[in-house]
Order: structure tokens, then sequence, then C-alpha cells
């Protein structure tokens, strides 16, 4: 991976999100839980916008949250894609592609803000 603490984050992300859909594939009864996949994706992104945030101590508040939110949205997206390539999205439609999208940006974006919080004490 490269040098840029936007890059590691995305990929660790993506790797999380899809490995979350693995699991969900093969612990169906995963999915009967009421909005797992919502809340879990979500928090997922929540925690790599924060690894963002912890890998770039000097960056700036903006800066933070919005790389995590880049990060969070585009491995929500991906981890939602994922679901949808392995059926576990029925009936999907495109537009539906946006949850994962929004909530991935916006906890990516939070996670970003914690994540140079928690940073600061080191």
């Amino acid at each position: 991976m490269g040098s840029s603490p936007l890059i590691k984050s995305t990929v660790t992300g993506i790797i999380m999100q899809a490995l979350m859909v693995v699991i969900g594939k093969y612990v169906p009864s995963i999915g009967t839980i009421p909005n797992f996949y919502a809340i879990c994706g979500t928090v997922l992104a929540t925690l790599t916008g924060s690894m963002v945030g912890r890998s770039a101590p000097g960056a700036g508040t903006g800066a933070t949250a919005g790389e995590g939110a880049i990060a969070g949205g585009i491995s929500s997206t991906i981890g939602g894609m994922l679901a949808v390539a392995t059926g576990q999205w029925p009936g999907f439609q495109l537009v539906q592609m946006l949850l994962p999208a929004i909530s991935g940006a916006l906890g990516g974006g939070v996670g970003g803000l914690l994540g140079r919080m928690l940073s600061k004490g080191r």
C-alpha cells in the first residue's frame, strides 16, 4: 500500500467491508438481524475514517473529516456492491446504492474527527 493515510485506510476499510459480506454469506442467520448490514457497515466506515485521523495527527480538522468521509464512503459503497454481487441484497435497485455511500461518508467523516481527537494525546 502507499504511504497515504487515505489510501491505507480506504483499502483496510474495503477489506473489512468485504469480510463482513463474506461472513454474512456463510452465516446466513446474521442477515435475519434487522438492519445488521446497515449498522455494521456504518460502524466499519467510522472505524475506517478514524484510521485516517489517527494516521495523520498533524492534519487539520477539515482534512481529516473530509478524507475520513471519502474513505468511509468508498469502502461502504464497495461493500454494498459486494452484497449485491453475492445476492445478499434482495430486491436491489441502483438508487439504493446511495444508502451505503451516504451513511459510509457520514460515518467516515465522524470517524476522521474522532481519530484526530484521539491522536492528539500521542
